[in-house]
């Protein structure tokens, strides 16, 4: 389950697992803390939650926020460090996701682009992270091994695995009901779409 033409350039990370935090329903049962740093000297740390039926959510942002309470600012910031750096931060969160599917072959995978602020006021749908990391999962994630399904409403994607949709076929019902219990405000009235994403090279 290794995705195709994985890109280099990633940064070095360490993988530390921490005791996940409460979780109604007991949905979180593992949580991993992958600290890097930018050659701009700037921590980074890439947050792996590990959720019933294989599915894991990435997250990342600036060690600096590590503790904020309010999570929205924490994966909103910019730092504007230009496009290259974006893409070598973009490239260690594949990085972590390939070494979770070689601890786990029957892991998934989600994420949500959290909009800018100047998104959020005027049209959160469709934010531009989530078209990024939306292209990021289609080129690298071939569709022989990975159902793609996305919520653009909610800046939300899942790439279900299907080594795990084959032993669990009511994957993707599963994760809805398991999401809807844990976030009730993000989970309404999503709306689940699949993509054909077309074989490249």
């Amino acid at each position: 389950m290794i995705p195709r033409d994985f890109p280099g350039n990633a940064y070095p990370f360490r993988f530390i697992t921490e005791k996940p935090p409460y979780s109604p329903g007991g949905f979180l049962l593992e949580r991993y803390i992958c600290p890097f740093q930018t050659k701009k000297g700037r921590h980074y740390i890439i947050q792996a939650e590990k959720y019933q039926h294989h599915i894991y959510v990435l997250k990342f942002y600036l060690k600096v926020h590590r503790f904020e309470r309010d999570p929205e600012p924490k994966y909103a910031y910019q730092t504007n460090d230009g496009p290259a750096e974006a893409i070598r931060i973009l490239n260690t969160c594949l990085a972590v996701m390939l070494h979770i599917i070689k601890r786990d072959p029957l892991a998934s995978g989600g994420f949500i682009g959290t909009p800018k602020p100047a998104e959020a006021e005027k049209d959160p749908t469709n934010a531009q992270r989530f078209r990024i990391y939306s292209q990021l999962a289609s080129d690298f994630f071939p569709p022989e091994r990975w159902d793609h399904q996305h919520s653009p409403e909610k800046n939300a994607y899942l790439l279900l695995n299907k080594e795990a949709l084959a032993k669990e076929p009511a994957l993707l019902e599963n994760a809805q009901a398991m999401f809807h219990a844990l976030y009730p405000d993000f989970s309404t009235n999503v709306t689940w779409r699949p993509i054909n994403v077309a074989r490249i090279g």
